[in-house]
């Protein structure tokens, strides 16, 4: 649940960029890597390392709202957030062309009274992409909100990406480094084996650029870019308004 402005927005202010916390960890055990030059706008192109790329997104909503009382002080609301995610990466980074399409959606009931807004999921973030590679079906990513565990912010996400017969872990990361309490919001993700090992990364935080590190076996490396480009370029609605 949350009230008002997201802590998040208080963490990430200033002029000082947040980071991921671990993800000086896991650089090492892999490749270090940019995804840059990312549009701020719907459609354009981008770059991983020196493969190109380009991306197609489409943010949709719908506001479904009832009890609306004129003589009560509570407005009530279901709001949805949906959205698609279209793009191409090919290379020697990626040793072939990759191909994503993606599905995403979210639901949170929201009360308000005067200034005052009070918001909860009603049915937590879905992300659903099919892969592509060098022009054949390869596998798909299904990312979901999950309930956290203990008290906390953070509004984790858990989910697979499978490329080829391939399967790795994705999961969010909320810690950032030197801040005391996790942001609500991802501030990145890292993709693990079956063994638990981590062998990717993406600090999600920032605008055209953002870090990866990539495995550097082969099957491992294409899964993972299939999952954490879609992450870089993903337009990301939050669980909540």
């Amino acid at each position: 649940m949350r009230i008002g402005i997201g802590l998040a927005a208080l963490l990430l202010g200033g002029c000082t960029l947040a980071t991921m916390e671990g993800f000086d960890t896991i650089a090492p055990q892999g490749e270090r890597i940019d995804l840059t030059g990312i549009p701020g706008w719907q459609d354009g192109s981008f770059r991983l390392g020196t493969a190109e790329g380009h991306v197609r997104r489409r943010a949709l909503g719908a506001t479904r709202e009832w009890g609306d009382d004129p003589w009560g002080e509570v407005t009530q609301a279901v709001i949805e957030r949906t959205g698609t995610l279209r793009f191409d990466v090919s290379g020697s980074e990626v040793g072939g062309r990759i191909e994503g399409r993606c599905r995403y959606g979210r639901m949170e009931v929201q009360q308000r009274s005067g200034p005052l807004s009070v918001s909860e999921p009603a049915r937590p973030l879905r992300l659903a992409c099919a892969y592509r590679f060098d022009g054949r079906d390869a596998g798909g990513m299904d990312l979901s909100g999950v309930l956290p565990v203990g008290p906390t912010l953070a509004e984790p996400r858990l989910g697979t990406v499978d490329l080829d017969g391939t399967e790795l872990t994705v999961e969010s990361r909320h810690a950032m480094t030197g801040v005391r309490h996790p942001a609500e919001q991802p501030i990145g993700y890292i993709v693990s084996n079956a063994a638990g090992q981590a062998v990717g990364a993406i600090e999600t935080n920032g605008t055209g650029s953002r870090r990866l590190v990539l495995p550097r076996a082969p099957a491992e490396r294409r899964t993972a870019i299939a999952a954490l480009v879609t992450l870089g370029l993903f337009w990301d609605p939050g669980d909540i308004d």
